[in-house]
């Protein structure tokens, strides 16, 4: 039997809700079994049992197939020998309740679905059989994935269906969706078609305009609870708000930061855009146990957030100003009416009270089922449990992960298990708390003395005490530049110098004191442009004491804010007929009116004070990328006459990218990530890994030998940068393809008699950490080549002569037992070293 064939049609039949016995049919062999195969388009029963554990079985299977390619469940055919031999056994009449059976899926996931059961009798040698065929329909591709509204425990006390757990269907089993391929495949259309045949889809790319991770939560670590309740609240029909609240620290911002991170990836179409607006950062003061009067970054009341949402939803300026209170309400729900959006409000307690509760009042009018709004706040005074999660403090492994993290980024010693309760418990699991103690550790203190540090201290105030000792030893010039770098972001050089005025000679220590207390640390990208940041936690502990480290630091504060203003203002141009076509192309599109959105575009560029105009290039290019009709050439010409134009938005790179992808050369994919790499200014980790794979993939494919070596050392530098930043899953990832790279380049670089470049690729792997055996004899294999004058450089002879002095040594304090291999290195170097090569060189040195 062809199965692939057989899948095929089965889809078809899917997709038609077929419930006939043709269905069966194509599964019944000559012999009269069965096809030994289960998979995710089908699954064989044996029976169906009236029990509540039988129940939580079927549902699960028809959740994880409906989540899927939709599906069959047939009953009454018995596995007589596992995963080999399945044959018809049949069934009693009226085996399933559909009516029951209806009734509890509603009541695990709060909704119905259009199940089917018919009854089949099926031909076999025995005589007619009657099976059981249930047909579960694909989910719509618009429709979000359903997740269980309640948890469904066994007899035996199991969970069988996990609350706000979504389930897809892998092979023959029903998997919980848990990593990000995952998330991805729900909300991607879900065609199956067979090996080979799946059709190049052009991915939905949503606009965010969220801030550098680095600045909100350089590693996230757990919380996969919550992020998965808040999946699951994207397919809630009665609430479109939700909130986060907890105690500073805790790390509401961080999960927010987080989901929409996975939304952006993951392409649904349930959104257009997501819009992050963080409110002004308050200096904290005792008394009431909060912060005040710093400035704003997006609003800072209630007005001053609507008129953010309509300019982000198509509104002109000009317009918004104009508009009373009520008038901004109801344009800014036709806004997100129009613009499908995922809006995150954060530091709503930065306002005050009255404040936070009209925002968190009005939220729910404007929000629908176009348009969700996830709202952060300390106290959540006005919406439901049913509204609102909790977010605790980290436990077990999450908190030991967390403590070993900070101790590895602030060059601490691991701890034990003990001390690592220790902390768990006077931190209350907080991510900004813990590493406030280990701050104290770094300046010497043991764990129990930084702990007592914090007794007797609560709230907010407790995470001054490190912070506040450690700036006491830096000079005034370094206070103001990290008070400076805290307020506007990241900086390089010569921007601190526009904000401070001081020379590069006060830059540079000052730099430099800070950097080596960990306040700030180096994103560098360009090496002659280095910029700095420092993390969030310190960013706003900063903040917070801005008065008590800087004298007059509000008169300093506002001189910032104005030479920001001034900087901004200078490099946007805002042309309102630009953005009333963009506007209106952006509403054409949704409509699928792709000639109209193009002839809008059209009618501007021909006029010679718009013709050069990137936004408008883009939204061409937009439109071409949308359009199922337009193919990839097409496409791809649009987007890189908008980058000639100026284009440099990170959404315009990523649909530039996901075009290139489908159809483009590995050299048009590399030039892309590099053009965004640029334009970002610093190391992204996303477009690093795309730019490792894309220079890897466009080495192997390409003749000439200088060009090969160029783009594997390209790619070698990527993933070298990213093993410096990535989690044990994504490190072990990038390792191997470090070694993949040092072991082409070795073996293209023999084959071409290029041994210098042989040698130096051997010595960067050994530097790097690729201490493999193979590495150490590829050493001595090439050492006689060096001996040469004519074969390598005096500098790379000096250079892999010290590599083979250390060599043995290094080979003696790894683990494992290579004392051979260490005598071999020391016999190569005394070989080196008594060469006529060596002689002349520390003649002429």
């Amino acid at each position: 039997m062809d199965i692939i064939k057989i899948k095929k049609e089965i889809y078809e039949s899917i997709l038609n809700g077929d419930v006939s016995k043709s269905v069966v049919e194509k599964l019944v062999k000559n012999d009269g079994t069965l096809l030994s195969k289960e998979c995710e388009l089908w699954d064989y029963k044996k029976k169906f049992e009236e029990s509540n554990d039988a129940y939580l079985k079927a549902l699960k299977s028809i959740i994880s197939f409906h989540n899927t390619y939709g599906g069959y469940i047939i009953f009454g055919v018995d596995e007589t020998e596992k995963d080999t031999s399945f044959v018809l056994c049949g069934i009693e009449n009226n085996l399933i309740d559909q009516q029951r059976l209806r009734g509890r899926f509603d009541r695990y996931f709060s909704q119905r679905l259009d199940l089917t059961y018919e009854e089949i009798n099926i031909s076999s040698g025995n005589g007619d059989i009657l099976v059981g065929l249930l047909h579960i329909p694909k989910r719509d591709n618009k429709t979000h994935s359903i997740a269980a509204t309640s948890e469904g425990t066994n007899s035996k006390g199991k969970i069988i269906l996990a609350k706000d757990a979504a389930y897809i269907r892998k092979i023959d089993e029903c998997k919980q969706v848990i990593s990000q391929l995952d998330f991805e495949f729900l909300v991607s259309s879900r065609d199956f078609y067979s090996e080979g045949e799946e059709k190049k889809v052009r991915k939905n790319v949503i606009e965010h305009n969220l801030p550098d991770k680095n600045f909100i939560c350089p590693e996230f670590i757990g919380r996969f609870e919550m992020l998965q309740e808040l999946w699951s609240w994207l397919s809630d029909d009665f609430q479109y708000t939700k909130v986060l609240a907890a105690d500073g620290g805790k790390g509401k911002t961080s999960i927010a930061y987080e989901f929409c991170q996975l939304i952006i990836k993951s392409g649904t179409g349930l959104f257009e855009q997501v819009m992050w607006l963080t409110a002004k950062k308050q200096q904290f003061k005792a008394s009431y146990n909060k912060y005040a009067e710093t400035p704003e970054t997006h609003y800072n009341d209630l007005e001053s957030l609507l008129k953010e949402v309509c300019l982000r939803t198509g509104s002109l300026s000009e317009e918004v100003n104009e508009l009373t209170l009520q008038q901004l309400q109801r344009e800014t729900r036709d806004g997100l009416n129009l613009i499908p959006s995922l809006v995150v409000i954060d530091d709503i307690d930065s306002n005050s009270p009255e404040e936070q509760r009209r925002i968190m009042e009005i939220a729910r009018s404007i929000s629908s089922t176009s348009s969700r709004i996830l709202m952060t706040t300390r106290a959540n005074n006005i919406y439901s449990n049913d509204s609102s999660i909790l977010v605790p403090g980290l436990e077990g492994e999450e908190y030991k992960e967390l403590v070993n993290s900070l101790c590895s980024s602030l060059g601490l010693q691991k701890y034990n298990d003990h001390n690592i309760e220790k902390l768990n418990v006077v931190s209350e699991g907080s991510p900004l708390f813990t590493e406030s103690i280990l701050r104290l550790c770094k300046l010497g203190l043991s764990v129990e003395h930084a702990i007592e540090d914090w007794s007797g201290k609560s709230g907010d105030a407790v995470r001054e005490a490190a912070l506040r000792k450690e700036v006491l030893e830096l000079s005034p010039e370094a206070t103001k530049i990290l008070l400076t770098i805290s307020y506007i972001g990241s900086l390089s050089r010569s921007e601190l110098h526009q904000y401070t005025d001081f020379g590069n000679i006060e830059i540079s220590e000052a730099i430099e004191q800070l950097g080596n207390l960990f306040l700030i640390s180096s994103i560098e990208f360009i090496e002659e442009e280095p910029r700095f940041e420092s993390t969030s936690s310190i960013s706003k502990l900063v903040l917070s004491i801005a008065s008590d480290i800087v004298p007059n630091s509000q008169e300093y504060i506002i001189r910032l804010r104005e030479i920001c203003e001034g900087l901004e203002a200078s490099s946007q141009v805002h042309i309102p007929e630009v953005g009333a076509a963009v506007r209106q192309c952006n509403s054409l599109l949704k409509e699928k009116r792709f000639e109209d959105s193009r002839n809008t575009v059209f009618s501007l560029i021909k006029e010679p004070r718009y013709k050069e105009n990137s936004d408008l290039y883009f939204i061409l290019a937009k439109t071409d990328y949308e359009d199922p009709n337009i193919n990839d050439e097409v496409v791809r010409k649009s987007f890189s006459e908008a980058f000639i134009k100026g284009q440099r938005k990170p959404v315009f790179f990523e649909m530039w990218y996901q075009t290139e992808s489908n159809s483009g050369s590995s050299s048009a994919i590399l030039d892309v990530c590099e053009n965004a790499l640029r334009s970002i200014g610093k190391f992204d980790t996303q477009w690093g890994e795309r730019c490792a794979i894309a220079s890897y993939k466009l080495a192997l494919r390409t003749e000439s030998f200088d060009n090969k070596i160029r783009y594997l050392v390209t790619s070698y530098g990527h993933s070298s940068r990213l093993i410096k930043t990535s989690k044990k899953e994504k490190w072990e990832q990038f390792k191997e393809q470090n070694i993949k790279v040092v072991d082409a380049i070795w073996d293209e670089s023999l084959h071409n008699g290029k041994y210098e470049i042989a040698g130096r690729a051997i010595i960067n792997a050994i530097n790097g950490g690729d201490i493999r055996s193979v590495n150490f004899n590829r050493m001595i294999e090439v050492s006689p080549y060096f001996e040469g004058e004519n074969s390598v450089s005096d500098e790379a002879f000096r250079d892999f002569t010290y590599c083979l002095q250390w060599a043995p040594k290094l080979i003696r304090n790894s683990n494992g037992s290579r004392e051979t291999l260490a005598l071999n290195l020391e016999q190569a170097y005394r070989k080196l070293i008594a060469s006529t090569r060596n002689k002349k060189i520390q003649v002429t040195a």
